[in-house]
């Protein structure tokens, strides 16, 4: 009797143990597996150009006071590769603007041809990117005619006259970015930016812009011609 009550002591023991494990077992399958996700990579931050970064522009056409009259513009380019760090935004070779704002031929006496003009903008893929620049050139006075203009006698005197203004092909010129200018990483402009307003809002700060502001502000249509017209005739400081 003794050895059957042992017997079933043992049997209760080895299965109240395989209970045990029976039980712990759904416990550990459900705990999670750890995996470790990498940190998301850091997003490419946009890159700028500081308003006055210069840029060297090449005329690309020759002008001239005999051939161009004030308000045209002309082409030039971008003489070298601009870039922010390694990565270039603004590519040799890019086209660039400019307009005449002030012209005058050749005249009597030795009177030399007079050009005025502004550099205006950079074109990035049909973008505008605004520049500044203003500039005089004025053509070489023919010395030896003038010198025998002054004693000529009489109407001949007016027969001496001077040399065009001449911009040669290839003539460089300093820009400054009008104002800051934002590029993605990859160095292309920025979709947000706003080309038309950015040309506008820097060619009010020249007195060739206030100027035409303030004529366009003219009620009077007479009045106003007249005053744009003057505007084109405003000289440098």
């Amino acid at each position: 009797m003794k050895k059957f009550a042992l017997g079933v002591a043992a049997v209760a023991l080895v299965s109240s143990s395989v209970s045990a494990q029976d039980a712990a077992a759904p416990a550990a399958a459900t705990q999670p597996a750890v995996v470790e996700v990498p940190a998301p990579a850091a997003a490419p931050q946009n890159l700028s150009l500081a308003a006055g970064t210069p840029i060297t522009l090449a005329v690309a056409e020759e002008v001239s006071s005999s051939t161009h009259r004030a308000g045209n513009t002309f082409k030039l380019t971008v003489l070298n590769d601009v870039s922010v760090g390694s990565t270039v935004v603004i590519p040799r070779g890019t086209p660039a603007s400019a307009v005449i704002t002030w012209r005058t031929g050749k005249g009597a006496f030795g009177k030399s041809g007079k050009l005025e003009f502004d550099l205006t903008h950079i074109d990035l893929g049909g973008r505008a990117v605004p520049v500044k620049g203003s500039f005089r050139q004025e053509g070489e006075g023919n010395t030896v005619a003038t010198g025998v203009g002054v004693i000529a006698i009489g109407i001949f005197a007016g027969f001496i006259t001077g040399k065009r203004a001449r911009l040669p092909q290839g003539r460089e010129l300093m820009s400054q970015l009008a104002q800051e200018t934002p590029f993605t990483a990859d160095g292309e402009l920025l979709a947000e930016f706003d080309d038309k307003a950015a040309l506008a809002a820097a060619e009010a700060k020249t007195p060739y812009g206030q100027c035409k502001a303030t004529a366009g502000a003219e009620s009077n249509p007479k009045k106003r011609e007249k005053r744009l017209e003057d505007c084109q005739k405003e000289r440098m400081d």
